[in-house]
């Protein structure tokens, strides 16, 4: 876990730099502001796009990439919801995967046709983005570090002992104590 956990680490910053340095100049190249938040996928890229050679060309690949992209993450969060809609009201694992099916479709669909202004779309990736990600890494800093016994991290890490892990009582703090305060703040 901790050889794949550095490799998603590394290969995830490496897309996000390498996306900027390609992103910001041709936002900048056109004159658009960069803050445009999540707009900047969906009008101002269109708008980068259509000022190259083969823009319909370009402007497909991205579109099928981000789709892709939102899918494989789209997959792993259904499938929290499923299990979850599963247990709590004792259905079958079909019954469960299609109401959080139906769900995200409902959702989705607001939030797309409510582009413009002040919007559901924009509350969403508000509350997402600034609320339930603080929340979420806040509590699983709590909980990992307060509530889970403490044999449970070290062992994990190390695959019961085969691997070498001599930073453990370091993560340990972090997860105590740094790590919720800088979140909070």
């Amino acid at each position: 876990i901790t050889h794949t956990a550095l490799q998603v680490a590394f290969i995830d910053t490496l897309v996000a730099v390498l996306a900027g340095l390609v992103i910001f100049p041709a936002v900048f190249s056109v004159g658009i502001e960069p803050t445009a938040g999540p707009s900047l996928v969906f009008v101002t890229l269109p708008a980068i796009f259509n000022t190259l050679p083969l823009s319909m060309v370009w402007s497909t690949i991205f579109f099928l990439l981000l789709v892709i992209a939102a899918l494989t993450s789209t997959i792993s969060l259904h499938e929290v919801l499923t299990v979850y809609v599963q247990e709590e009201w004792r259905l079958s694992r079909r019954a469960a995967a299609w109401i959080v099916t139906g769900a995200c479709i409902v959702l989705g669909a607001a939030a797309s046709l409510s582009l413009g202004g002040k919007s559901f779309f924009d509350l969403l990736d508000f509350v997402t983005a600034n609320i339930m990600l603080p929340a979420g890494g806040f509590f699983i800093c709590i909980f990992t570090g307060w509530v889970l016994d403490r044999r449970f991290m070290p062992a994990e890490l190390t695959n019961h002992g085969a691997l070498r892990l001599h930073l453990w009582p370091l993560l340990g703090m972090l997860l105590r104590w740094v790590c919720p305060v800088v979140i909070l703040l």
